[in-house]
């Protein structure tokens, strides 16, 4: 009998959802420099002598114009690898950036380092990254640093932890906010400062909390930031001081990989949009963080969505250090949809997000074999790094092309399985623009109701004038939109938008033909 009151009581428990099924399997990686596959040390090697090239010294390359960031993970790379003299010359790297800390506590900037000597940005978010990076140093590599330098490490961890607290990012910062966590959960553990600690456990429940309300992170979709993020939930998985915290960074690292996995496209070798935040369009030509972190998972040359040689953001690569001395726990499940698209799928998701505009931001998305598409309703942020509609395919040369609909708050994009259709987001708006990026193609391929593009004719739907269809100028185009990829034919679309809009109905439609 008693058996049978337990049974149903655990079958009780189970349906209410207190014990959670068993998570799928997990592929884990340790790594160190001797077990790097021929491809992942081409990575690290190529890394490492681009910051030091061949002939030149340690001091040489801390010059006043180099990025603190950047030259911390060099240090990281260093005594990763531990060869003839790395451990020297990483010693030299972290005096230096320990000495550039400001540390007057009456200042907003209290604990940050600086971003460079002769050009310092004030970036708040140096605390987290410098410091977190510094975590790891001290963590796996105190053994080979002098005394009196592990005593510096650790002061300039006590100041950064306490500017951080000063700060006190809120939840929705996703990839600042997770580090912020574990930074004073650390360094509070570590040293016995209660308050740091107090305080970077509770921002970590608050995070992971916000995270189940919709499980999605609050900087959607962003191929940079995502990495970070990554990152940022390993070092609660291996280092969080506490159970609670260790145990949290595993289920969010299990869910964040698959919703990651979900919305990557392998064949494309992209996310879809929308990109909440983004640096550009089409990661096979500019090195995202994320990119990075699936070049290392898959660990073919062949499949890594970044490119192949150095390019732009190349500066992203510091991250290997951080991904190397933390590992990879993906589920096996997940990795396998990194080398192989698993199929046609329609998404939608609801982000809480504090951009202006609403508070719960909705996006649809949709990925076929050979294009896909992602729109966000509800922001009303001005940014460039903001993509509120795109769409991607293949051309038959084996390039990507590209539709690109600008974060400039004018417009809200929902898509379904075949159209894009924009509204009209601002009713002060006068006209709508729509960006198209692919080889070969000419302004005379855009006529009112359909767009000849190469590999993926469009159909067209509108009652608005269009008012012209133009070639930009690159540059100007890549710094206002935040795509740092060269991008040397993009066509400009722009309708005019009337007065008396009926705002039910949408300002554009496009089908994917």
């Amino acid at each position: 009998m008693k058996k049978i009151v337990v049974l149903c009581i655990a079958l009780f428990l189970i349906g209410a959802g207190v014990f959670s099924a068993q998570p799928d399997a997990v592929h884990s990686k340790k790594y160190t420099y001797a077990t790097l596959s021929r491809y992942q040390k081409q990575l690290f090697e190529t890394f490492l002598a681009d910051e030091i090239p061949a002939g030149k010294q340690v001091a040489d390359v801390l010059t006043n114009r180099t990025s603190l960031r950047t030259k911390t993970r060099l240090a990281e790379a260093l005594l990763f690898r531990n060869q003839r003299g790395d451990k020297e010359n990483a010693a030299e790297i972290l005096r230096w950036i320990l000495k550039n800390q400001h540390r007057d506590e009456n200042t907003r900037i209290y604990g940050i380092w600086k971003t460079s000597i002769d050009d310092d940005k004030l970036d708040q978010n140096w605390r987290e990254f410098i410091g977190c990076d510094l975590i790891l140093i001290r963590k796996n590599f105190s053994h080979l640093l002098p005394e009196d330098l592990r005593k510096e490490i650790e002061v300039g961890l006590i100041h950064a932890a306490k500017g951080a607290l000063k700060r006190n990012v809120a939840p929705d910062y996703t990839n600042i906010s997770i580090m912020s966590a574990f930074l004073m959960a650390y360094v509070g553990t570590e040293f016995k400062l209660d308050e740091l600690r107090n305080a970077g456990q509770q921002k970590a429940r608050d995070i992971f909390n916000l995270y189940q309300k919709h499980h999605t992170f609050s900087e959607f979709n962003s191929p940079t930031y995502y990495g970070v993020t990554l990152i940022a939930i390993a070092l609660w998985r291996e280092l969080a001081p506490s159970a609670e915290m260790r145990q949290m960074g595993q289920t969010l690292e299990r869910e964040f990989w698959h919703e990651a996995a979900t919305f990557y496209h392998p064949t494309l070798q992209n996310m879809p949009g929308p990109y909440f935040r983004g640096y550009g369009m089409d990661m096979r030509k500019y090195f995202a963080i994320m990119g990075i972190w699936i070049a290392v998972a898959v660990d073919n040359e062949k499949q890594a969505p970044m490119p192949p040689a150095k390019g732009p953001k190349y500066g992203e690569m510091s991250n290997l250090a951080p991904i190397f001395a933390l590992g990879l726990s993906i589920p096996k499940a997940d990795l396998a949809a990194l080398t192989r698209f698993s199929g046609p799928r329609y998404l939608s998701r609801t982000v809480p997000n504090s951009y202006k505009g609403d508070s719960l931001k909705q996006v649809t998305a949709t990925l076929t074999d050979n294009w896909m598409m992602g729109g966000v309703w509800g922001n009303r942020r001005v940014w460039g790094q903001i993509k509120t509609g795109t769409l991607h395919w293949k051309t038959a040369d084996g390039d990507i092309g590209w539709l690109l609909v600008p974060g400039d708050g004018k417009t809200n994009v929902r898509v379904d399985k075949t159209t894009m259709s924009l509204y009209c987001a601002d009713p002060t708006t006068t006209t709508l623009t729509v960006y198209i990026g692919v080889p070969n193609v000419q302004t005379d391929a855009f006529t009112d109701t359909r767009w000849n593009l190469p590999s993926m004719p469009l159909g067209v739907r509108t009652a608005l004038r269009r008012l012209s269809v133009e070639r930009v100028d690159s540059a100007r185009f890549e710094d206002e939109w935040a795509v740092s990829e060269p991008c040397p034919n993009v066509i400009r679309v722009v309708y005019e938008v009337p007065t008396d809009l009926n705002n039910a109905m949408p300002l554009l439609e496009i089908n994917c033909l």
